[in-house]
């Protein structure tokens, strides 16, 4: 799961990072973390001629903050591919993230870019990854998805062309499970370590196991648009807890209404 970003904390890290940041923010005590701004790394030419800068989001440091403007990320952290997904930021406070993530004392909003190459067998009880795999196909991870245990899906699987390419969306929430209000990693009392875990992000994962995890409690939605790009399953996904400011939901939406797709 990492791509070239000049550090050595791999995309797992940062899931595990996110995950305790996400549980601090929903506690109150997160603070964001002191980085330098990001540099920019690629620009491209506007039909009036400027050259506004292009910023490789996993390039950065890891939840770095991310000033207003233009970002990317190569979904499946393979650089001899040409896929890439483009976005903007259109407000200070979000930070580095397979996407974007932003936090407050009183919920979280995230996107996430990336592929997906497996599940977890169940999301609460058995944290091992899905065996057989999870198939190749668009309908089969979105499949997977909906059968997800202990997730419940308020959207299922419906046919979408968004971005230029065909695919599916759905939409799934955490349910009411037993939970404390703060922990080491999660708050899920009846789950393994007390983490709530889901997909599985890059075909190098290197911990069997690890997926994301970044569940604040019941309630916590999370929208998919599972796509194919020429042949690349492409999964985008926006997450938010029940907390969340309508600030913070309105910039994301308007992240993902800015994504322009690169094959």
């Amino acid at each position: 799961m990492e791509p070239s970003s000049g550090g050595a904390m791999t995309v797992l890290a940062r899931v595990r990072a996110l995950c305790l940041c996400i549980i601090l923010a929903g506690c109150g005590t997160a603070a964001p973390p002191e980085t330098a701004a990001p540099t920019p790394m690629t620009s491209s030419v506007s039909a009036s001629g400027s050259t506004p800068s292009i910023q490789d989001v996993m390039a950065l440091e890891p939840f770095a903050p991310l000033e207003s403007g233009t970002y990317f990320i190569d979904p499946d952290g393979d650089p001899a591919t040409a896929l890439r997904v483009v976005y903007e930021i259109p407000a200070d406070g979000w930070q580095e993230w397979i996407g974007a993530a932003k936090f407050s004392d009183v919920g979280h909003a995230g996107l996430s870019i990336t592929t997906v190459s497996n599940l977890v067998t169940d999301g609460c009880r058995d944290h091992s990854w899905a065996a057989p795999p999870v198939g190749p196909s668009i309908n089969d991870l979105a499949a997977a998805l909906a059968d997800l245990a202990p997730f419940q899906v308020t959207s299922p699987p419906t046919d979408v062309t968004i971005y230029g390419y065909s695919g599916k969306h759905l939409e799934w929430t955490v349910p009411d499970l037993p939970g404390e209000e703060e922990g080491e990693h999660g708050h899920f009392t009846g789950c393994v370590d007390g983490d709530l875990k889901s997909w599985v992000a890059f075909i190098d994962t290197a911990e069997p196991g690890d997926a994301f995890y970044g569940y604040t409690g019941p309630g916590y939605t999370e929208e998919f648009w599972i796509l194919d790009v020429e042949g690349t399953r492409l999964m985008i996904a926006a997450e938010q807890s029940p907390g969340s400011p309508s600030k913070d939901v309105a910039e994301l939406r308007a992240i993902l209404d800015s994504i322009r797709i690169e094959p």
